[in-house]
């Protein structure tokens, strides 16, 4: 989330199951007092947003929609509580009722509301102290991909089958929706426990997310092994990373197997079938060499990876772009100074990034935004639209002062252009609209869903 911090205490979950926490509220004609969750006919109503930002000019600041999250205190868990889905084109997020958590998907473009799950209460919260500290993590939220269709996850982290006397276990929850459903107290198809052992809370530790290949969770266990469990929403079954990750740590579970990198150099490879030195990008150097073909991260079914180019003594870091399932490589360039791991990927999935680093697949270019002799701040790519314009900051740590640019991954050049002070970048993105998350002027999260021109 941006510009805001990572922990919430446990005083506020109870205080929020125990119906103490107010649900969002929408910006609409009918203030719909007395309701928790807004109707789908108040939500029809909903007008434009009535929090005018600063935005990039492809966006329309007065056309969209806006709810605000006004449950939420203003430190809380690391974990995204908004996902947007691309094939269906709408915008999730978590909310609450007196009577708990509910997961409510909007249609992206209207705002008008799909369908509000039924009412939860998430595993209860680990005990404070130890590695975990004070710290709790409130429900997420997540959209994937599986056989062709989409569905919306509602999960939690947490502990299951203890009482008073006994102490339960550590376990992730999932709650699965199929993102077409409608109507209000939607029952999940399906309810999913994984067993992990998180060493501590916050994204470094506990990842559930679609990589492009299906729902995975990712934790790092109190004995600093980093586990990795692939997830089949359609049936509730699981696929651990355990042979193939025997000497490393699962990084995506692609139809031919499990992508691991290695413990020592995190080098990657599909035991058993290919190892990336094998698929070396043109102009790395010594391709056999054990410090090259590290990973770097995974988005839309694409691994990045990193290298040194050059001869002798004289050597640049380069960034590569492959195929998760085969390894071959797609693309590849030089960067110094290439920053960053987060990736993000554009809706149609013709545009991909990786901190400063961004490739587009149709050209099989790629672009490096770090600074140089011309540049002096690199570009962190935070979102990317379809039609490739990409939006970063000039900062790998998001605060409220900081500089955004935009950048044209759609011509040849990709020049950024640093945008006026005080100007926001989208998140999210979809097909027609960005979506900013910036706390709201009272309180809470106000999710601001704007159209593009």
């Amino acid at each position: 989330m941006r510009r805001t911090k990572a922990v919430v205490g446990i005083a506020l979950t109870v205080l929020v199951l125990a119906g103490c926490g107010g649900g969002g509220s929408p910006d609409t004609e009918d203030e719909n007092k007395g309701s928790a969750i807004p109707s789908a006919e108040a939500s029809s109503r909903l007008k434009g947003p009535s929090v005018l930002l600063r935005v990039p000019s492809r966006y329309d600041a007065k056309q969209g929609w806006q709810h605000t999250l006004d449950w939420m205190p203003e430190n809380y868990s690391a974990q995204p509580l908004v996902a947007v889905g691309a094939r269906s084109g709408v915008v999730a997020y978590v909310d609450t009722t007196e009577d708990g958590y509910v997961v409510q998907v909007r249609d992206a473009s209207t705002g008008t509301v799909r369908f509000t799950s039924r009412p939860w209460e998430p595993p209860a919260p680990l005990e404070s102290g130890g590695l975990l500290g004070q710290s709790v993590q409130l429900p997420s939220v997540v959209t994937t991909v599986q056989g062709g269709r989409e569905y919306v996850v509602l999960w939690a982290h947490g502990e299951v089958g203890g009482d008073a006397l006994d102490k339960g276990e550590q376990s992730v929850r999932l709650l699965v929706y199929p993102s077409g459903a409608s109507g209000s107290a939607v029952a999940p198809t399906r309810e999913i426990d994984i067993p992990v052992d998180v060493l501590a809370l916050g994204e470094d530790h506990l990842q559930v997310g679609d990589f492009g290949t299906g729902l995975e969770v990712h934790w790092e266990s109190e004995n600093t092994d980093r586990k990795a469990v692939a997830v089949d929403v359609t049936n509730g079954t699981f696929d651990r990373c355990a042979d193939a990750c025997a000497d490393g740590v699962g990084r995506v579970r692609t139809d031919k197997g499990w992508v691991v990198s290695d413990y020592s150099h995190d080098t990657v490879s599909m035991p058993g079938a290919w190892d990336i030195r094998d698929a070396a990008p043109p102009g790395a150097e010594y391709p056999k060499d054990e410090a090259n073909g590290e990973f770097v991260a995974v988005v839309g079914g694409r691994l990045f990876t990193r290298w040194q180019a050059g001869s002798g003594s004289v050597t640049h870091p380069l960034t590569a772009l492959h195929d998760a399932t085969t390894g071959k490589v797609e693309a590849s360039i030089v960067c110094d100074r290439p920053g960053g791991r987060g990736a993000v990927v554009s809706p149609d999935g013709r545009f991909v990034a990786v901190g400063t680093v961004a490739f587009d697949l149709q050209r099989r270019s790629g672009f490096c935004l770090d600074a140089g002799e011309e540049r002096k701040a690199s570009v962190y790519i935070r979102s990317i639209a379809d039609g490739g314009a990409a939006y970063g900051t000039l900062d790998d740590t998001r605060h409220d002062s900081e500089r955004t640019a935009e950048v044209d991954l759609s011509t040849g050049t990709a020049a950024p252009r640093l945008l006026p002070e005080g100007t926001l970048v989208p998140d999210l993105t979809l097909k027609n609209v960005g979506v900013f998350l910036t706390p709201s002027q009272t309180s809470g999260l106000l999710v601001s869903v704007l159209r593009a021109r």
